[in-house]
């Protein structure tokens, strides 16, 4: 008898070692028959949202006067510019309205988020790459691009998710910094699992990386997740109740006026966002959430540094607006509405400062500037989501 139950024992040890070294669940899965289950039936680490109600904002930054007019709001709503005038690549200032409300993350997509989505994404067969030699992560359906470079080690600092086997993991302490080395495409992919996981619209064709679907656009009315306009992000980025529309304020925390312009010295100053920004720390990123003295009228944190930000809009300069507007039937006192760059273009817009700084890097709300292909991937470059409907 004592035979017997020795036996018994050890079976049911060698069982149970078996079933930990495969990852299986002792219960059993009614979705996987293979010995070893690998990834995540679900994604459940869900981004915390802030809403934005729709409004109408001054959008863009034209360098015209000294200033003095930004605190009283005796500048124009659009001014006509001098003759061969250059507004910069953040002008000519004009006049946005978003006609919907929406909501935006509070915070930057983290590690642990973009970590889950990948288990999830991993176990219903949507991954492909080189993952076993924690190379490349790429999507398996439609027309296939990297989505997060797993080897990649730039500025010293290296991608904080690996591949076991078996899953994706993050490097440990590291589970609440804001995702980085993820391209544009790895940001769009990461909408439409959190959009599939919830029973909400896919908006992300995966065949073009459009939003548009049968020749339907799906930037509105489907409450999926996609990626914030760069209209969407200034906006939220600025976001106050009072008078926004002579609102020339250039980072998120500022009450009013020149606080940025004067005791940053246009950023020169870094003991300026000490407690604001991690912003050109060297330092690489921080947890989410840090710095709040930087927290936007809305509660939004880290939209000035920490990780910079990819936006949904194709780059295109503004100076177009500074010749013949009026010709081309823009109206500066009527503004646009929604305004998106989606149809056609070369580079993913950006958008906020990072903790590492460099010639077309800044923290303030309207940097605007020509930035990376889609497929680009940097150490200080993550995004957030938004969702409207």
């Amino acid at each position: 008898m004592l035979d017997l139950r020795l036996r018994f024992y050890a079976l049911l040890l060698i069982c149970l070692l078996s079933l930990t070294l495969t990852g299986c669940s002792i219960f059993g899965d009614d979705d996987d028959d293979d010995a070893a289950v690998i990834g995540n039936a679900t994604i459940t680490r869900i981004p915390e949202m802030v809403t934005v109600p729709k409004g109408t904002f001054k959008m863009g930054w034209d360098n015209l006067g000294d200033g003095s007019g930004f605190a009283n709001g005796t500048d124009t709503v659009a001014a006509d510019y001098p003759a061969n005038y250059n507004s910069g690549v953040t002008g000519p200032v004009r006049l946005v309205t978003l006609t919907r409300d929406y909501k935006i993350g509070k915070y930057e997509i983290t590690n642990a988020q973009f970590c889950d989505m990948l288990n999830y994404a991993l176990r219903k067969g949507y991954l492909t790459g080189n993952l076993a030699g924690n190379e490349t992560v790429k999507n398996a359906e439609g027309n296939q691009q990297e989505l997060l470079n797993l080897d990649a080690d730039y500025e010293g600092k290296k991608c904080e998710i690996s591949y076991t086997g078996y899953g994706f993991v993050v490097a440990p302490g590291l589970e609440n910094r804001p995702i980085v080395y993820v391209t544009w495409y790895g940001a769009a992919f990461y909408c439409n699992m959190l959009s599939e996981i919830q029973g909400l619209t896919k908006l992300y064709n995966l065949t073009d990386w459009s939003c548009t679907f049968d020749g339907t656009a799906r930037f509105y009315g489907s409450p999926g997740y996609r990626l914030p306009t760069e209209a969407e992000w200034e906006y939220a980025a600025r976001y106050d109740d009072d008078n926004m529309i002579y609102d020339r304020r250039m980072v998120a925390w500022e009450p009013k006026g020149l606080d940025y312009w004067v005791n940053s010295e246009l950023g020169k100053k870094l003991s300026y966002f000490d407690g604001k920004a991690n912003y050109n720390s060297g330092g690489g990123t921080q947890d989410v959430g840090c710095c709040p003295g930087g927290v936007s009228k809305l509660g939004i944190y880290n939209l000035a540094g920490n990780a910079s930000e990819w936006a949904q809009d194709f780059y295109s300069s503004y100076t177009y607006f500074a010749k013949d507007y009026k010709a081309a039937g823009y109206d500066p006192a009527k503004g646009e509405l929604d305004p998106i760059n989606d149809e056609s273009g070369v580079y993913r817009q950006r958008r906020g400062g990072s903790w590492l700084v460099y010639g077309n890097n800044s923290p303030i709300s309207i940097y605007h500037t020509n930035t990376n292909w889609a497929y680009t991937n940097y150490c200080d470059l993550g995004f957030r989501i938004v969702q409207v409907e």
